[in-house]
């Protein structure tokens, strides 16, 4: 598996964006001696290549809404974490962040802003 052929990769149903950072995680990063160090491999659990990934601040999606950087790993106890507590990003109508934790309601300002995003996108689709 090439991974710099691929534009983003599919890990435990969240989408890994950034395919060099991904490299780096699964075959490791070339030395000052210009030997490869690190890397977990391909054989490793998608869950250990999606916390390597957070830590180095991987952009991360879930349908493509953006993931919280640190939501697999613990930065505070710099370990991955063995329960990811994953917060999505939404944008509202005054143009706030809004961190909203995995399997909870949207705010209203964010369902509004979310409704017009899908609105503005059905019209692009629509014109060509």
């Amino acid at each position: 598996m090439s991974t710099k052929k691929q534009k983003e990769k599919k890990l435990v149903g969240y989408v890994c964006v950034n395919a060099e950072k991904l490299d780096r995680v699964i075959n490791g990063a070339m030395s000052s001696g210009g030997k490869l160090f690190g890397g977990l491999g391909e054989d490793a659990d998608e869950k250990d290549i999606l916390a390597a990934y957070d830590k180095l601040a991987g952009y991360i999606k879930k349908d493509g809404i953006k993931v919280k950087t640190g939501s697999f790993y613990d930065f505070e106890n710099k370990k991955a974490r063995v329960k990811p507590e994953v917060i999505l990003l939404f944008t509202d109508v005054s143009g706030t962040v809004v961190e909203v934790p995995e399997g909870k309601a949207l705010p209203p300002k964010v369902e509004v802003a979310v409704q017009q995003f899908v609105e503005k996108e059905k019209a692009k689709t629509k014109k060509k």
